[in-house]
């Protein structure tokens, strides 16, 4: 399978755009902040959650606050916060939640000096306890439980470049250690050294393949960051993948607020709910300072008919 070829997955995407309406959230409890790289939201306990990034404009010392839906597309805070953790993301497993996000490590000027994704696991939102730690400067580490705990990992530097996939497996919560991730093999082929990108969000098809929601990145002149929502499926039994495709971009949801001018263009994909209906709703941060949701063709359906990936 050869690399990538970023511009004509975006072309592809422009000529048939899968996006069919956009929405803005609104995030209540935290006037003068920024709610942003927001999860899917999901149900837990007859209640509806997203869990968001919280932060001033001018800063990147993040607060990880837990949102209950007040309204089709109104969120309250509540009292469930983890400092010093950006990007959150949520996968309810047995019952059971399993909360991450990117935690970071400030200095004593407040500069951000180190970095990596952590795992919280408990029953409830007031019972978590941290259970899995990436390597250090490791973002975009994901986990999810099919026939078993599949992990995602997003290493840097070396043959990963700017940043590369990999994949590993494990037969229990426990067996996922700071090696086990740190090891896992990269997926070949997936991006160039031109270009980065990392999973989102790990789904199960119903064909035991895995659907993979996540992001590619390039940078223009300027250092001007360009990202973008991508798909594809792979399959855990052959280590093989399909072509990814891109799925949406920020030009799909117009003008927005943004915390600087070269984070104008990125779009963060944190998570996707599918539909009954071929629709899918797609949760995500723009230019790291607004949340906001899409309705968007499945993009997992056409995997779904795959009786596996063998090439």
């Amino acid at each position: 399978m050869s690399q990538i070829n970023l511009q004509k997955l975006i072309d592809e995407h422009r000529q048939k755009p899968s996006v069919i309406m956009t929405k803005r959230l609104r995030f209540h409890g935290f006037p003068g902040f920024d709610i942003y790289n927001i999860s899917h939201a999901f149900t837990f306990k007859g209640k509806t959650y997203i869990a968001g990034r919280v932060e001033k404009r001018d800063s990147e010392i993040s607060t990880s606050v837990i949102f209950e839906q007040i309204g089709p597309y109104d969120y309250q805070m509540t009292k469930w916060q983890i400092s010093n953790l950006q990007d959150p993301f949520v996968e309810l497993i047995d019952g059971q939640v399993l909360l991450g996000g990117t935690e970071i490590y400030p200095d004593e000027k407040g500069l951000i000096t180190s970095w990596r994704t952590v795992f919280y696991h408990g029953p409830d939102f007031d019972h978590l306890r941290k259970i899995i730690l990436a390597p250090v400067k490791m973002k975009d580490v994901r986990i999810a439980k099919g026939r078993q705990y599949y992990v995602m990992s997003r290493p840097q530097g070396g043959v990963a470049a700017y940043g590369k996939i990999g994949f590993q497996a494990a037969d229990r919560l426990e067996d996922i250690t700071t090696e086990l991730i740190e090891k896992s093999p990269l997926i070949k082929d997936l991006f160039d050294d031109k270009v980065w990108g990392g999973a989102n969000q790990i789904l199960i098809l119903r064909n035991g393949l895995l659907g993979v929601l996540g992001h590619v990145a390039i940078m223009s002149e300027g250092n001007v960051r360009h990202y973008y929502g991508m798909t594809f499926a792979f399959d855990p039994a052959t280590g093989k993948r399909t072509e990814m495709k891109i799925i949406t971009e920020k030009r799909d949801f117009g003008v927005s607020e943004y915390k600087r001018e070269d984070l104008i263009d990125v779009i963060f994909v944190g998570g996707i709910v599918r539909h009954n209906d071929k629709t899918a709703s797609l949760y995500t941060g723009l230019s790291d300072a607004e949340g906001h949701v899409a309705l968007i063709e499945d993009p997992f359906l056409e995997y779904e008919k795959l009786e596996g990936i063998y090439e």
